[in-house]
C-alpha cells in the first residue's frame, strides 16, 4: 500500500510530491536467518538448557564461542506506561549530533533489581539471583530520541525487559538522574534516563523469568465499554476496518493544501461495534501498520462526544498506538453486522448501532455524479488538470450515487461511491470503461433523475443513456446492504403542503442518512 503526499508553499502552488510505500509481511511468510534464544525456545516448545553465571559462562553454540567476550552492565525493568512518538527537541544531554526536532517518546518502568556487571552480553537468558536483589521497586523514566525511537514497537506495557549497556562496567550509566530537591519541598518526580543508541533491550518472557512475577497489563476496554463509559481517557483494542487520510486545510485560502495532517481510523470488534479514531500527525511521525485488517492497541486516547451525540476518540500527547496483530485472510471473519429496520434505526440513539444490515427496495435515484479529478490537487480534470498552478497529468475517476431505499418500516437516503456505483447500475466492465472514456472530454456530469441535470445540451446521448439506466428495473430492485450511519443526521424540519386550496404546515422527520459499505442483490 502506498500513499502520495504533496507540499505547497502558497495556495494552489505545487512544489513537490513524495510517496510512502508500506510493505506488510506475515510471520509465516518470513524465514528467520538468525533466531534469538526466545524464538528458538518458542519454536522448540522447551526452555533453553544453557545459563549465564557472573563472569564465566559456557557458550550455547559454536557461533557464540567464536564471538569475543564484551563486558557490559544490565538492569531488569518492567514497562508500566508508554507515551506516543512525537517530534520533540531532545536537548543537550541526548547524545544527538544535530540539534532540532527529532522523533522521541518516553517509557515509565519499574526497576526490578540493581545494576549487574557481566563479562559477556546475557541477552535474554534466565534471570540470576543477583538481578532481583532489591527491597523495593523504584520508578524510572526512559527517554528515547532519534535512532533510539526504533524501540517503540518492541516495548509493551506489562512486559519485562533486560536493558543492556554494552562496552561498559560502570553501573552509574544505568542509574537515572533525579531532580534536585529543595528544602521544604517534597518531590514526586521519578529518575530520568536517556537511552543511548548502542544500548539494547531483550525481552524476558514468562518461561525465562527467575523469581520475578509479571505485573498485570493495563486495563484494556472493549468498544462497547468505550461507547458506554464516562471516562475521559481510555485504552482499548480493536481491528482497523477503514482508514482515511485527512488533508491540511489552508485557513487563509479556504482550500486543501494537500499535506497529510492526520488519519481517521474506523475500528471495530467481534460484537459489531465500531468507533472512529482521529490521529493528529502534524507534530508526530507517521506510525506504520495502520492498515485495514490489523489489530491495534490504542492507549491513553481521549474519549469525546460530537455535537450530534456520537462518540469518537482522538489522540493526546501521551497517546500511543501499537500493532498487536496483522490481518490474515485465512482467519475467521468477524460476525456480520446486525439486521436493522430503518424505522427503528432512525430513532435510535444507541452509539453501538452505527453499522447494520438493511434489506429493502430501491424507490428512486436522487443523484448520480461522475467526475474525473486531478490526483494531486483534486481539481476538475479533462485533458489535463484545469488548475493552472498544478498542471498534473495524473487523474482518478470518481463516482457518487444517492438513492432512496424503503424496507417497509421507513425510508433512508443511502450514499454509494467507487466500485459500488458500477454494481448498483448493473453495468458490465466494458460498459463502465466506455462510460469513463466518454466522460474524459467534459470531465464531469451531474444528473438528478427526478429534477434538473447539470449539462449543457439537453439532447446529449450520454445524458439520456444515464437517465434510462437510473430509472430501469436493474437499478430499482431489491437490495441487501451493509451501511454505516452518518454522524451528522439532520433534525426535524417544518414543511408546507397544499391540498384542495388549503395549506398545511407539519413537522417532518428527516430521512436517515447512511453510507453503503457493501452491496449484494437478493
Amino acid at each position: 500500500m502506498s500513499m502520495v503526499h504533496t507540499h505547497t508553499h502558497t495556495a494552489g502552488s505545487l512544489t513537490h510530491t513524495h510517496c510512502r510505500v508500506y510493505l506488510q509481511f506475515s510471520l509465516d511468510q518470513l524465514h528467520i536467518l538468525s533466531p534469538s534464544i526466545a524464538m528458538e525456545t518458542h519454536l522448540r516448545g522447551a526452555e533453553p538448557s544453557c545459563d549465564v553465571t557472573e563472569e564465566e559462562e559456557e557458550p550455547c553454540s559454536s557461533k557464540r564461542r567464536r564471538g569475543d567476550p564484551r563486558p557490559c552492565v544490565s538492569r531488569v525493568i518492567r514497562v508500566q506506561q508508554k507515551e506516543g512518538v512525537a517530534w520533540r527537541n531532545p536537548g543537550a544531554g541526548s547524545h544527538q549530533e544535530e540539534a532540532g526536532l527529532t522523533a522521541s517518546f518516553s517509557v515509565t518502568a519499574a526497576v526490578i533489581g540493581p545494576v549487574v556487571s557481566w563479562g559477556r552480553d546475557p541477552k535474554n537468558r534466565p534471570m540470576a539471583d543477583r538481578e532481583t536483589e532489591s527491597e523495593s521497586e523504584d520508578k524510572l523514566v526512559l527517554v528515547f530520541s532519534g535512532v533510539c525511537a526504533r524501540w517503540f514497537p518492541v516495548l509493551h506495557p506489562g512486559c519485562v525487559y533486560r536493558l543492556i549497556a554494552a562496552h561498559s562496567q560502570d553501573p552509574s550509566v544505568l542509574i537515572g538522574c533525579g531532580v534536585s530537591e529543595r528544602r521544604g519541598v517534597e518531590l514526586h518526580a521519578h529518575s530520568t534516563l536517556q537511552v543511548r543508541p548502542d544500548w539494547r533491550f531483550h525481552t524476558v518472557t514468562r518461561p525465562l523469568l527467575h523469581t520475578c512475577t509479571q505485573a498485570r497489563s493495563p486495563s484494556v476496554m472493549t468498544l462497547s465499554q468505550v461507547l458506554d463509559c464516562s471516562s475521559d481517557v481510555v485504552c482499548f483494542q480493536a481491528q482497523v476496518s477503514d482508514r482515511i487520510s485527512v488533508k491540511r486545510r489552508d485557513s487563509a485560502a479556504g482550500v486543501c493544501a494537500g499535506v497529510c495532517a492526520g488519519v481517521r481510523l474506523t475500528v471495530c470488534d467481534q460484537t459489531g461495534c465500531s468507533l472512529q479514531v482521529y490521529l493528529d500527525l502534524s507534530h508526530t511521525p507517521y506510525p506504520p501498520g495502520l492498515l485495514p485488517g490489523n489489530t491495534l492497541l490504542l492507549s491513553a486516547f481521549q474519549r469525546r462526544e460530537s455535537r450530534w451525540g456520537g462518540v469518537y476518540c482522538s489522540d493526546l500527547p501521551v497517546s500511543s498506538v501499537t500493532v498487536t496483530s496483522l490481518g490474515d485472510s485465512s482467519c475467521v471473519s468477524p460476525p456480520p453486522a446486525p439486521m436493522m429496520h430503518l424505522g427503528v434505526w432512525v430513532g435510535s440513539r444507541e452509539q453501538r448501532c452505527t453499522v447494520g444490515r438493511v434489506r429493502g427496495h430501491v424507490v428512486c435515484l436522487l443523484l448520480l455524479q461522475l467526475r474525473w479529478s486531478c490526483s494531486l490537487c483534486g481539481g476538475l480534470y479533462t485533458q489535463s488538470c484545469s488548475s493552472t498552478p498544478c498542471g498534473s497529468s495524473s487523474s482518478v475517476f470518481q463516482s457518487t450515487v444517492k438513492l432512496v431505499i424503503d424496507d417497509g418500516t421507513g425510508e433512508a437516503h443511502v450514499w454509494f461511491s467507487g466500485a459500488q456505483v458500477r454494481a448498483l447500475l448493473g453495468l458490465a466492465d466494458s460498459q463502465w470503461e466506455g462510460l469513463q472514456r466518454a466522460l474524459q472530454v467534459r470531465g464531469h456530469i451531474r444528473i438528478y433523475p427526478r429534477g434538473r441535470s447539470l449539462v449543457c445540451d439537453s439532447e446529449d446521448p450520454l445524458l439520456h443513456f444515464l437517465l434510462c439506466v437510473c430509472s430501469s428495473e436493474v437499478v430499482c430492485r431489491q437490495l441487501s446492504l451493509t451501511c454505516r450511519k452518518q454522524n451528522a443526521q439532520r433534525s426535524e424540519e417544518m414543511k408546507r403542503f397544499s391540498r384542495g386550496g388549503r395549506d398545511f404546515m407539519t413537522r417532518v422527520t428527516s430521512p436517515l442518512q447512511l453510507t453503503c459499505t457493501h452491496i449484494s442483490s437478493d
